[in-house]
């Protein structure tokens, strides 16, 4: 229906202008604003009126208050006002948060994660439910997990070692600089796609699932749901790629085809021999009858659940030098083989996606492993997730996307020669 002179409803409006609306009030003015002209001039007055205010608080150190007075009159210049509404508000963010509007909501944070804001501020803590106006972001450890989300729901998930800024000025932007990233993208206008930036190439969402995985050299794309176009930076060739596909862009220039996503492998077993691609410690070649293996490198944690501590720790990225997705069962099992100079507690970690998209939780087991060469089995069943005091397990297939095995403040001399993913 449409809104008249008479009917306009201005406290309504006020509350709206100084952030003060619940989400539902929120997000049903919006519907109605962009459908009723005389709504919007309505707005616009009142945003014109906050100005006014801002302008006057520069001159005196009271605190300024947004103070809206039904109008007598509408002349063509507030009506023009309304086709400049996005601006206006952007300003009334300004006078609200002291310079920065609030575009990123934190609905999970685990492990270390960092985030820098365009000033400088740093924060090494991110509590659920609290927001950002864009920035930085950065998932520290191998253990560490980000879920963000915009304000029309969009939802963003770094994995173990990510970084990635953010920034949404009416178009969605995130520069992926490396790491990994699975996003649920709602709906985008028309014109106005998310657009995610890599080393190596653009990518444009209008709405869909997804992951991405980038370094670089290379971006690697699969597409659970919709659509997304992708474009390598060197030569700008571009490709659509559509649900249940996937596609790599490379630096070397090689050809860019979109494939249909394979199908999981529930059986694998690690190749070091193969060269240090995907791997995290630090990689040591084949000697004599000693095969190629990772060592450990320290990494220092300020946050964990244990507080400020160093692991000793090597890992692995899947999907591994390309090849297909793994996924766990749950009577899947790991075997892990390697070496240690002394007795020490093994902590394993898997990070894993669920199989039709979207973050399913980091998972954790340890074992005691004694000097010299060992061997251990882990139950997938055994594997207790982040947050878990109860004794949950998974209880569905999951895709891996990390694993990293790590001592806590001891240095073993941890060195690891193969994993594998067998079935009972």
């Amino acid at each position: 229906m449409s809104t008249t002179g008479d009917n306009i409803p201005w406290e309504l409006l006020t509350r709206y202008a100084a952030g003060e609306c619940d989400a539902p009030q929120a997000a049903e003015l919006s519907r109605r604003i962009e459908n009723d002209p005389a709504l919007a001039a309505a707005l616009a007055e009142v945003l014109l009126q906050a100005v006014a205010v801002r302008d006057d608080a520069e001159a005196h150190p009271e605190r300024p208050v947004i103070a809206v007075v039904k109008p007598r009159w509408r002349s063509a210049v507030i009506l023009s006002a309304a086709a400049a509404i996005t601006l206006l508000i952007s300003i009334v963010w300004l006078i609200q948060t002291g310079g920065e509007r609030h575009i990123l909501t934190v609905m999970q944070a685990d492990g270390s994660v960092r985030w820098t804001g365009a000033g400088g501020e740093v924060r090494e803590t991110l509590a659920n439910g609290s927001t950002l106006p864009g920035g930085t972001l950065e998932t520290v450890s191998d253990d560490a997990t980000l879920v963000i989300s915009f304000a029309d729901g969009t939802t963003l998930t770094l994995l173990g070692r990510s970084l990635a800024t953010l920034s949404d000025d009416g178009q969605k932007n995130v520069h992926l600089r490396s790491g990994s990233l699975s996003a649920d993208v709602r709906p985008q206008p028309a014109r106005r796609p998310l657009r995610i930036h890599t080393p190596t190439a653009l990518l444009e969402v209008l709405g869909t699932r997804f992951e991405v995985d980038s370094d670089d050299a290379n971006t690697r794309l699969a597409v659970n749901e919709g659509r997304v176009r992708l474009t390598r930076l060197i030569d700008g060739r571009s490709a659509d790629v559509p649900a249940q596909h996937e596609t790599i862009a490379s630096l070397s220039g090689a050809e860019m085809p979109v494939m249909p996503r394979r199908q999981p492998e529930v059986l694998w077993r690690s190749d070091l021999a193969a060269g240090p691609a995907g791997t995290q410690g630090r990689w040591l070649p084949a000697e004599g009858d000693i095969e190629a293996r990772l060592a450990t490198e320290p990494v220092f944690l300020p946050k964990s659940s244990r507080g400020p501590v160093t692991i000793h720790r090597v890992g692995l990225t899947l999907p591994w030098q390309n090849r297909a997705n793994i996924h766990v069962q749950p009577d899947s099992r790991l075997r892990v083989r390697g070496r240690a100079k002394t007795t020490a507690t093994l902590e394993v970690m898997l990070a894993c996606m669920k199989a039709k998209g979207g973050y399913a939780g980091n998972w954790f087991q340890q074992r005691r492993i004694e000097p010299g060469t060992w061997q251990i089995e882990l139950p997938v069943s055994a594997f207790r997730h982040w947050h878990a005091q109860a004794q949950d397990a998974p209880q569905e297939p999951l895709e891996l996307r990390q694993i990293a095995i790590y001592t806590i403040s001891t240095d073993a001399g941890l060195e690891v020669g193969s994993v594998e993913v067998l079935r009972e």
